[in-house]
């Protein structure tokens, strides 16, 4: 529900160098050479992060974000039974995901 994607040029040139990046990022579930995917679950909402490498035509290398804080089913709930009031619990992951984008955008890679 709540996504959005970052890209920014490192110097990196394998995922392996950032691995004490990623702690904060929950769960690897998945992973190759140029990409890993993590998931990390919160009482309200689940969080999902793409990490990814791509070398462009001049040889830059940017690393990529893909992430998402999708609401889980004890926000909807939550949301529809205590409709009007019950909304404001999207609130949270909407804000977790202005503080996750922040934090990556003031990172260096």
């Amino acid at each position: 529900m709540f996504s959005g994607f970052t890209s920014k040029e490192t110097s990196t040139k394998s995922l392996d160098e950032l691995n004490e990046f990623f702690y904060f990022l929950g769960v690897l579930e998945s992973e190759n050479n140029y990409q890993k995917k993590f998931k990390k679950p919160h009482t309200f909402y689940n969080q999902t992060t793409t990490v990814g490498l791509h070398t462009n035509s001049e040889s830059k290398t940017r690393i990529n974000f893909y992430y998402s804080f999708s609401p889980n089913f004890l926000s909807w709930i939550l949301g529809i039974c205590f409709f009007p009031f019950g909304l404001l619990i999207f609130i949270i992951p909407n804000k977790d995901k202005d503080e996750f984008e922040l934090m990556i955008n003031t990172h260096e890679f």
